[in-house]
């Protein structure tokens, strides 16, 4: 399935887990249990999986009030640090990481985004978290490096985010022909009308791309 904003992707990330959490502890459990031990294995293993639940849920429920931000980053640090291994590391560093963006504090989501990209074991939140740190870079006018960052490979279902996102970078960078190509690729994976998007594209208004285009398929007289 194909999603057009971060947030669809990450809500479908956080609800595949919650229903299959369970299942990929017990996978785990299975698979090495006979090595070292099944029972004990298996009861540490989801021992572990439920204390990260727990300081997740607990990041979740705080995190609509500011005021608690200093003990959602102390829960967020012990996720980081213990439960690594688990989505809810990973999970929690972004929502920590839109918290700090709302307190105006920049610097530090740049680096729950980069904790999140080096460090989480699945794919799909790494690819949000570079996705958000280019928009961050592009705020920042640090442009080269997000342009860097949009140009690795992603799956086909960021596609839209990321040719929407480097269209701004190229824009701002001048590079209006290219940025204009790459709304036009995005708008054409959208699944619904982006007026947003076509904003943009009617912004840049005709490039001399598209004037070299128009004199070419001209009618010679």
């Amino acid at each position: 399935m194909d999603y057009e904003t971060e947030e669809q992707q990450l809500e479908a990330i956080k609800k595949w887990w919650k229903e299959n959490s369970t299942m990929v502890v017990m996978g785990i459990t299975i698979g090495v249990g006979s090595i070292f031990g099944w029972q004990f294995y298996q009861a540490e293993s989801v021992k572990h999986a439920e204390h990260a639940s727990v300081l997740y849920e607990q990041v979740l429920i705080n995190s609509s009030d500011p005021s608690k931000l200093n003990d959602q980053l102390a829960t967020v640090n012990q996720l980081e640090a213990e439960f690594d291994d688990t989505p809810y590391a990973s999970l929690s560093a972004l929502i920590v990481a839109k918290q700090q963006l709302a307190a105006g504090q920049i610097d530090k989501a740049q680096q729950q985004y980069r904790w999140v990209i080096e460090n989480a074991r699945q794919d799909e939140l790494k690819y949000l978290a570079k996705i958000r740190l280019s928009r961050l870079l592009l705020a920042a006018n640090e442009l080269d490096k997000a342009l860097a960052l949009l140009n690795e490979d992603y799956p086909e279902s960021f596609d839209a985010m990321v040719l929407e996102l480097k269209g701004d970078v190229l824009s701002t960078q001048g590079n209006k022909a290219d940025a204009k190509t790459a709304y036009n690729k995005a708008i054409s994976l959208s699944k619904t009308p982006n007026r947003w998007l076509q904003l943009k594209i009617d912004d840049i208004g005709e490039t001399s791309a598209d004037s070299n285009l128009k004199t070419a398929t001209e009618p010679s007289a």
